[in-house]
Parts: C-alpha cells; sequence; structure tokens
C-alpha cells in the first residue's frame, strides 16, 4: 500500500515539475489567483484550462491555487460589485437573501434582469482592481523566484 501511495506522490511531483521556469510559474500563479477572484462562480477550472494549454502554463498548479483562493472570491464579490456600481453611479439593490426572494417572488426575469446587472458591475470592479494587481504581483513574484533561482544555483555551485 505505501508503495502505491509513493508511485503516486512521484506522479504528482512530475506535473508540478513542468515549466517551471520563474516566468512561467509567476504567469501561471498570478492568471490562477485573478481567475478565481474573478466574480462569478463555476467557471475558473475551464478557463484555467482554456489559458494555460495554449501558454504553455502548469495547469496542476493553477487548478491547487485555484480551488485554495476560491473562498477568496466570497469575500471579494460585494466589493467588486460596490466599486462597479459606483463606476456606474448607481445604487445596486439585490445584495440580500430577502431582497433577492422579494424580487424573485414579484418576477423571476426581473431578477435575472437586477442580478446580472449585479454581475456586470462585480466584473467591472474585478477588472479595475484585480488585474492592474495582477500585473503587480506577476512582476514582484518572477523577481523573487528568480532570486531564488538565482540563490540555489550559486548554493549548488558553491557545494561542489
Amino acid at each position: 500500500m505505501k508503495l502505491k501511495f509513493i508511485k503516486i506522490w512521484e506522479k504528482l511531483k512530475g506535473l508540478f515539475k513542468q515549466g517551471l521556469t520563474p516566468k512561467q510559474l509567476a504567469l501561471s500563479l498570478v492568471v490562477s489567483a485573478l481567475i478565481s477572484i474573478f466574480p462569478i462562480f463555476g467557471i475558473a477550472t475551464l478557463v484555467l484550462t482554456a489559458i494555460a494549454i495554449p501558454l504553455k502554463l502548469n495547469l496542476p498548479i493553477m487548478i491547487v491555487l485555484s480551488y485554495v483562493i476560491e473562498p477568496l472570491k466570497l469575500l471579494l464579490i460585494i466589493p467588486f460589485i460596490n466599486i462597479g456600481s459606483s463606476v456606474f453611479g448607481i445604487e445596486h439593490t439585490l445584495l440580500t437573501y430577502e431582497a433577492i426572494q422579494a424580487s424573485y417572488d414579484a418576477s423571476f426575469w426581473v431578477t435575472i434582469k437586477e442580478l446580472s446587472f449585479e454581475l456586470l458591475c462585480g466584473f467591472v470592479g474585478w477588472a479595475l482592481t484585480a488585474i492592474p494587481s495582477g500585473v503587480v504581483l506577476y512582476f514582484v513574484i518572477k523577481e523573487i523566484l528568480t532570486f531564488f533561482k538565482k540563490y540555489k544555483a550559486k548554493s549548488l555551485k558553491q557545494s561542489t
């Protein structure tokens, strides 16, 4: 049984080691974080796969990070909606369960229309805050990873 777990662990380690240049790893981490906090639920894995394959990024790391960061979406969705609604200069109406239930009881289609606008506000808030933050985060992570790669190479060189 222990041998089976060791074989599985070795296969997983191989997946995580693919494409680990500092640039690719930093891009994998930042793209995964940005898509994970996107204010629409249920699309992260599909979008990450669609982005990772053509860009040759590390998909296993991206998906694991996505699942770790996913709860952060719950904390950020309301601030994203607030930012978007302030950009559009409107008041949001359906941010409580009671408001959604009352709207749904009145008209299903009006509720869908209003919730769609809330999601549009959330998308605008995400685009205005997360994307610029992601660009800065990419360069910071890339520099940190490059430093550690050089440091590791230097220490390996000194030990031989």
